[in-house]
């Protein structure tokens, strides 16, 4: 789902959770997709287009209103986009989806500050 349209039809924070978690099912459903993550997250070459194009989806989410901010001002759609990466690859395995779950809670608690 696009980041436009769940913050449109979500809370700011569900909104959120609901991209990171689609963003993480993708990865799992693609075979191979790990390789292409660390490419994005790592290769200077390769990078820049993807991760900016991410990195959009989810500042527009941190952002997705005005007074209706999902995150604590202090927060980068950069770092949230590495945490998120990190998350994916570690539980490209589908026996670790309730991994990436509660590492998502976890994140999230850090960019909401609840």
């Amino acid at each position: 789902m696009a980041a436009p349209h769940l913050a449109a039809t979500l809370p700011p924070v569900d909104a959120l959770r609901t991209w990171m978690e689609h963003f993480i099912d993708f990865m799992a459903a693609k075979s191979g997709m790990a390789d292409a993550l660390r490419v994005v997250l790592t290769d200077d070459s390769e990078r820049l287009q993807t991760r900016t194009l991410l990195a959009e989806a989810i500042d527009h989410l941190l952002s997705s209103g005005e007074g209706r901010s999902a995150a604590r001002p202090e927060v980068d759609a950069q770092d949230v986009l590495m945490a998120l990466g990190g998350i994916s690859l570690m539980a490209a395995d589908e026996d670790q989806r309730e991994l990436a779950t509660r590492l998502i809670d976890l994140l999230l608690r850090g960019v909401v500050g609840s």
